[in-house]
């Protein structure tokens, strides 16, 4: 029997993975309009200004896109978001199945979804994956219902 909490696990995964899908497909098929996509910057007004918290960072972003601006390594990484996405969807059905090989699965999708955009376009394409650290958190979840899971 399945556990609620596998099954909320299970169903914010497929909404992430279907989300992921989408927009890997969209930037693959849509490459130089994403590329040329800017960062539009808010501007405030001064007692926006005055209110606005403090910032205790410095912003060492290299560019003004959201996304590198370089076409081919736009492709490259929506190929690689496609290919974590699948597989991460691939291993929660598996495991909303209770199927322990999911896990597995899903463990292999967060390793391509962690060093493929390393290997395609180097450690700066970190930021441009942040939602893979969640899934490094949802295997953790995951890992503690392992047991509801058979071989």
């Amino acid at each position: 029997m399945r556990s609620q909490f596998l099954t909320l696990l299970c169903v914010l995964t497929f909404l992430s993975c279907a989300w992921g899908l989408v927009d890997a497909v969209v930037s693959f098929a849509q490459t130089d309009a994403v590329s040329e996509t800017p960062l539009i910057e808010r501007t405030l007004t001064p007692e926006e200004k005055k209110n606005e918290p403090k910032q205790y960072f410095e912003d060492r972003s290299s560019g003004d896109a959201p996304m590198p601006g370089d076409p081919d390594q736009i492709r490259a990484l929506s190929v690689a978001q496609f290919a974590y996405s699948l597989l991460t969807l691939l291993g929660a059905v598996l495991m909303f199945n209770l199927r322990r090989i999911g896990f597995w699965v899903y463990l292999a999708g967060v390793l391509v979804g962690i060093v493929a955009p390393v290997a395609l376009a180097g450690f700066g394409a970190l930021n441009t994956s942040f939602g893979v650290f969640f899934s490094l958190l949802f295997a953790g979840l995951y890992w503690l219902n392992i047991k509801d899971l058979h071989p």
